[in-house]
């Protein structure tokens, strides 16, 4: 699903944070590729989405599934900056998008993890908790790996 964003000259810009759009609900923001840096994407969801007006069902949803593809932007490429975006639509729909700088898989694929297994099972909880999401090429060679959440979603 292609979604089309209106630019508004009025949009708030916040040189240390991003920048926020209050009347389409939508915030962007970069991160250095670091650790703590998966920390701060999930509380950035879980400081706007709930202003937005989403449950606290569809709140965690989210901040889980930025959790997942920030750290898998951060562990599977050579990125040393990862941009961001959350975006609602009409307090119904929540999308999050990670963009990366390049260097990892060309496409990123859910993995069947064993019992034992520490790793593996990211891309199968984002799928587990988003309606749709899916990736496609960024700029400079890297990948955009999105997802979407319904208010029914958050499971």
């Amino acid at each position: 699903m292609a979604v089309a964003l209106r630019q508004r000259s009025t949009m708030a810009h916040h040189p240390s944070s991003g920048s926020v759009d209050s009347a389409l609900c939508q915030e962007r923001f970069q991160l250095p590729a670091r650790g703590a840096s998966v920390a701060i994407a999930r509380h950035r969801v879980r400081s706007r989405a709930p202003e937005w007006g989403f449950t606290e069902d569809l709140c965690e949803a989210a901040e889980l599934v930025m959790s997942e593809l920030f750290t898998n932007a951060l562990v599977h490429t050579g990125s040393e900056q990862i941009l961001c975006l959350l975006r609602a639509h009409e307090r119904r729909m929540l999308y999050v998008e990670v963009a990366d700088q390049g260097g990892g898989p060309a496409v990123p694929t859910p993995r069947e993890a064993g019992l034992e297994d520490e790793c593996g099972r990211g891309l199968a909880l984002v799928r587990a908790l988003a309606d749709a999401w899916g990736d496609r090429p960024g700029g400079n060679g890297g990948r955009v790996v999105w997802a979407q959440m319904g208010v029914a979603a958050g499971r």
